[in-house]
């Protein structure tokens, strides 16, 4: 078999573009992989099972420490409308806030999993997210209406200078929503290997099931 050969079904089957990410597959250099490409040479069965065992050894290796990345833990939120007004944002990011900046440029280059915190760290709510980036999805839970998380409120006017006190004009407590932009106060994100997203998700949901605002109950 011709190195070319067995180099573009690796890369098919593994669905990498470049010869450097092969050359990491195999556990080679990228001038070793153009060389053998270039070359009129065969693999040998010895050569077939050492690239073999070198893709094993890495896989394993990325499988136990690259699957998950912490990118920011218990930050503090500080909610603010977007542009046009249009929905609140958990952190101000513009030219003034740098550090927001940068990492909302993290959570926009990333998939995985985040989780909100009230106002003593407990945990309210986690989400995940294996197509849109992690800002964008943890922004439109921010915003979500989930009939499931509500709390008793007193509506009391929001228009007029006067007051009246409560034995004159008693309001009853009412059940309503409860915002996530109302309730949390810190929020924690991870890039998670894709495959993984789910089932991490899946876990965190039902280990804290008694504490979270999750509705659905997620399969492992």
């Amino acid at each position: 078999m011709r190195p070319s050969e067995l180099f573009e079904e690796l890369k098919k089957r593994n669905s990498i573009l470049s010869d450097s990410d092969l050359a990491r597959l195999l556990g080679l250099t990228p001038a070793r992989v153009s060389q053998m490409r270039s070359g009129k040479q065969g693999l040998t069965a010895r050569q077939i099972a050492s690239y073999i065992n070198k893709a094993h050894v890495i896989g394993q290796k990325d499988a136990f420490i690259q699957p998950i990345k912490p990118i920011v833990e218990m930050y503090p939120i500080e909610t603010v409308l977007s542009k046009q007004d249009a929905k609140w944002e958990p952190l101000p990011t513009k030219k003034s806030h740098p550090r927001n900046q940068a990492i909302r440029k993290h959570l926009e280059d990333s998939k995985g999993i985040y989780v909100f915190f009230d106002s003593i760290g407990c945990a309210i709510y986690t989400g995940k997210t294996e197509r849109q980036n992690i800002w964008k999805e943890m922004t439109n839970a921010f915003n979500r209406e989930r009939s499931n998380h509500q709390t008793f409120e007193v509506p009391h006017p929001t228009t007029g200078a006067t007051f009246s006190p409560a034995w004159e004009k008693p309001r009853q407590p009412q059940k309503c929503v409860a915002y996530l932009y109302n309730t949390a106060s810190f929020f924690s994100a991870y890039e998670i290997a894709g495959g993984l997203i789910p089932k991490i998700e899946a876990l965190i949901v039902r280990i804290f099931c008694n504490s979270l605002s999750n509705k659905k109950m997620e399969k492992l």
